[in-house]
């Protein structure tokens, strides 16, 4: 042993640590260059040097993970440890090398015990927040300042921003920032500085002064939101940062754990905020290491969501059966109101704790409210226990199917928090408000008697109710827009539908519900919404979009909810076929049926079918019948009408095209999944929404189709016994024109080419998810629905003379199976309306 012990004794002394750290240093510079052969040989040479020198073993440590070989990785950064066990860099080595090991809880050991040797080393912090731990981190606590910090506040019924001349009055010109591009989950955020960089730059060319936010997002976007307000303090963007939640269980809102999940939410935007926040990846939220101080910028918060009206009635039940109750807390507090009352004021008093004794920092607050639960009497908006009663009253057939939310029988009243006198920031009450939903805002006769100076104005006159019932204190609408969607979802006393509009349309839409909003003496609005997301649903449609997963791989324009963006983003490349438009893209869509001249061309994208027509007898001289069998050939209608020969194919639709005004899609009774009007049809007949017996199974030879009618508004009975009619739209009437004129073009008859073109939205078509071919099957209410996937469309072709008789006649020979698809193709482009609020926002 003494020999041995002589020879280790003469090792160490021959070392020259010297020579091994310049060894070390000259591979960790091959290594930063990606030689790694280079960098092996160094490191290995500082080892040989100083054997064992753990700055030579992290190296080889590190090379050997950028090979692949984890295993030996691991034995390097162990033997650096055993030379040098306060190694950081060994420690978040070993880490990295236990987790591409899979042995994630010792990685996780590695890297705290490299996070405790150095608190400030973001890599590994960064590992694991990406392993979802962000929780007994030894991160150094914020150091609180002693001057409160008061960026905005809410003064009677306007918001302020301190500026050098102190405090100034600020109306808010808002937008609310969606982040989801498509083919992306709503939690599936864009990573990129760039990204928001390039959004917050239009946004503020655009002369908003506002981004509103409802959830935390990834750390670029902070990044880029301080680094635009940096660089442009003459032009600053203001932040309003939500805190979401989903509804609690049972709708307990004291639910323990639930309750502590949405108040750990609050301290995280709080933090966020501040730029001191180390979040851990969670599934469904954004995380990283946040950084960027954004506080100075950062007007007010918002929290919760549109909270549905029977999970606050069923918290008000659950708390002292209703009865009134009382809070007194720091900065808020209220003398008398409902459970839900009391309990939304005793969150935005704990926010606005958290704040002042961490951050000695304050901001206006607020929870989200919308019309369904505003404190107002709607005469015009009975709840469906009272409209029960009343249909018995009228003699009318009660309606069993009634799903809609009682939209004012719960109330939410913000007038019932008062500011205690700790409360330096203020406080104001929060809307959603658009005007075309709950009924009560187009029915009631009193608000359709308010003009603004555009005119008559039902959802003003509401705004005017709202202002009366909150004065002395700040209003905001922080959401409000109408959609581009083809597809309407509710109907307006106004024309300011749930969709329906041309994308001119919804600039002029948007720009008149802007002005109500300041007209109304309220104290701003954040129009909704940045981007179109293509992931969302709306009630009409969403049966019809199955797998609901996969919505977000198509862009279903007949889904209002999918349209509301300034910047547009749209299916295809900017080379897509469009009405009216450059016809060589429509000339290159595939031949599917064609016989003595008579031609059929069809092509697709994440959109749209397309469709062109061409026949030797003349565009002008003929009416076009268009059999489109969607699946199962052997069944659906094999007479066409007009046509008096029966099909070689069942079809579901027929695509009639003549007069520009009457061009219509039509469908098989039997493939109908919505109730249309119908001949003797009483009042209350549409109460049924679904068609329960549309199935893809049926085969009929009687030439009967049906429009493609849905009912948008249903029959409702007012609280003093008034009847409203319901109403709805033919979603397959087809509009006439070039794209370049109407974004709602739907067919266009090109002279120049003898072309018909026709795009056909794949959700008119029952189509459920083009991306995987997949349709609808069969009807359930209660859903879901049956689906199946398709091989492909066929096509049975007339070209009719206006004497009837057929001219022209083409089969598909084989189904048109359009490619499907995992990553849509997709191109962006900014709408009119954006051009519109720039010139309205750069006014004011």
């Amino acid at each position: 042993m003494i020999p041995l012990l002589a020879g280790l004794l003469l090792q160490a002394v021959a070392c020259d640590r010297t020579a091994a750290a310049a060894a070390a240093e000259a591979g960790w510079e091959a290594y930063r260059r990606g030689a790694l052969p280079e960098a092996a040989a160094r490191f290995a040479a500082a080892d040989s040097v100083c054997r064992a020198f753990p700055g030579a073993q992290v190296g080889l440590g590190f090379v050997q993970l950028r090979a692949g070989e984890n295993a030996a990785a691991e034995r390097h950064f162990t033997a650096a440890l055993r030379g040098d066990s306060a190694h950081g860099d060994a420690w978040y080595g070993l880490g990295l090398a236990r987790e591409r090991l899979e042995r994630r809880s010792q990685a996780i050991a590695a890297w705290r015990k490299a996070l405790a040797i150095a608190p400030g080393y973001n890599d590994v912090l960064d590992a694991l927040l990406a392993a979802g731990v962000d929780s007994g981190l030894p991160l150094r606590p914020p150091g609180r300042p002693v001057d409160a910090r008061v960026p905005a506040r809410a003064v009677g019924e306007q918001f302020e921003i301190r500026g050098a001349a102190g405090w100034q009055p600020f109306y808010v010109k808002g937008l609310n920032l969606g982040t989801a591009l498509p083919g992306r989950f709503a939690s599936e955020f864009p990573e990129a500085d760039s990204t928001y960089a390039r959004w917050l730059r239009l946004i503020a060319e655009a002369h908003a002064n506002v981004v509103r936010v409802y959830t935390i997002l990834p750390p670029a976007f902070y990044r880029a939101f301080k680094a635009w307000n940096d660089s442009h303090p003459e032009q600053p963007l203001w932040l309003v940062h939500g805190v979401w939640a989903e509804l609690p269980r049972r709708s307990d809102y004291d639910d323990p754990a639930w309750k502590a999940a949405f108040r750990a939410e609050m301290r995280r935007v709080v933090d966020v905020a501040h730029g001191r926040a180390a979040i851990g990846r969670r599934a469904g939220h954004a995380w990283g290491r946040y950084d960027a101080d954004v506080s100075n910028r950062t007007l007010a918060y918002i929290i919760g969501r549109e909270w549905e009206p029977f999970s606050i009635r069923a918290y008000n039940k659950r708390r002292a059966g209703g009865k009134h109750s009382t809070y007194a807390g720091r900065f808020l507090a209220v003398d008398s109101g409902t459970p839900a009352d009391v309990w939304m004021a005793e969150q935005c008093d704990y926010m606005l704790g958290y704040e002042w004794d961490v951050w000695h920092a304050a901001r206006p607050i607020a929870y989200t409210n919308w019309p369904t639960l505003d404190p107002l009497h709607h005469p015009t908006e009975a709840t469906s226990a009272e409209e029960q009663a009343l249909r018995r009253w009228l003699g009318l057939a009660p309606n069993v199917r009634l799903k809609e939310y009682d939209n004012d029988s719960e109330s939410l009243d913000a007038m019932l928090v008062r500011l205690t006198a700790a409360n330096v920031a203020g406080y104001f009450a929060s809307y959603h408000a658009y005007p075309y939903y709950p009924d009560f805002i187009g029915l009631d006769s009193a608000y359709g008697a308010a003009r603004s100076s555009a005119g008559p104005s039902h959802y003003f006159g509401y705004l005017l109710d709202l202002k009366r019932h909150h004065g002395g204190r700040a209003l905001l609408i922080a959401e409000y827009g109408v959609p581009s969607s083809r597809g309407v979802a509710h109907l307006d006393t106004d024309g300011m539908h749930h969709g329906g509009h041309d994308e001119r349309a919804m600039a002029g839409g948007d720009v008149r519900l802007t002005r109500d909003i300041r007209e109304a003496g309220l104290a701003g609005g954040i129009l909704f919404a940045w981007l179109d997301e293509w992931f969302k649903h709306n009630w009409v449609v969403i049966d019809l979009e199955a797998p609901a997963e996969r919505n977000r791989l198509w862009h279903n324009v007949m889904d209002a909810e999918q349209h509301y963006g300034l910047l547009g983003l749209y299916a295809g490349d900017t080379t897509r076929p469009e009405p009216g438009g450059n016809p060589a893209p429509w000339r290159a869509l595939t031949v599917v049926a064609e016989s003595a001249g008579t031609r059929l061309r069809a092509g697709s994208d994440a959109a749209f079918l397309y469709l062109t027509l061409e026949s030797p007898v003349g565009i002008e001289a003929v009416r076009w019948v268009v059999g489109i069998d969607t699946d199962r050939p052997d069944r659906g209608q094999f007479v066409l009408p007009g046509v008096n020969a029966p099909t070689p194919t069942g079809v579901e639709f027929a695509l009639v095209l003549g007069d520009t005004a009457d061009a219509q899609l039509l469908v098989t009774p039997t493939y109908n999944p919505y109730l249309g009007p119908r001949p003797g049809m009483r009042p209350t007949d549409l109460d049924a929404f679904y068609n329960t017996r549309a199935t893809i199974d049926a085969r009929l030879a009687d030439g009967r189709f049906d429009s493609l009618f849905v009912a948008t508004n249903r029959f409702r009975v007012s609280r003093t016994g008034k009847t409203y009619a319901a109403r709805g739209v033919n979603r397959g009437r087809l509009h006439y024109g070039r794209a370049a004129e109407s974004t709602l073009a739907d067919w266009f008859v090109d002279r120049g080419t003898a072309l018909v073109e026709v795009r056909l939205p794949w959700g008119l078509l029952n189509v459920t998810d083009p991306s995987s071919r997949t349709v609808l099957a069969r009807v359930r209410d209660p859903g879901p629905f049956r689906t199946e996937v398709t091989e492909g469309f066929r096509f049975v072709v007339n070209a009719v003379a206006r004497d009837g008789a057929v001219r022209g006649h083409a089969t598909s020979v084989r189904p048109y199976a359009w490619p499907t698809w995992s990553t849509p193709v997709w191109h962006e482009r900014l709408k009119p309306a954006y051009y519109a609020m720039q010139a309205l926002w750069g006014a004011w």
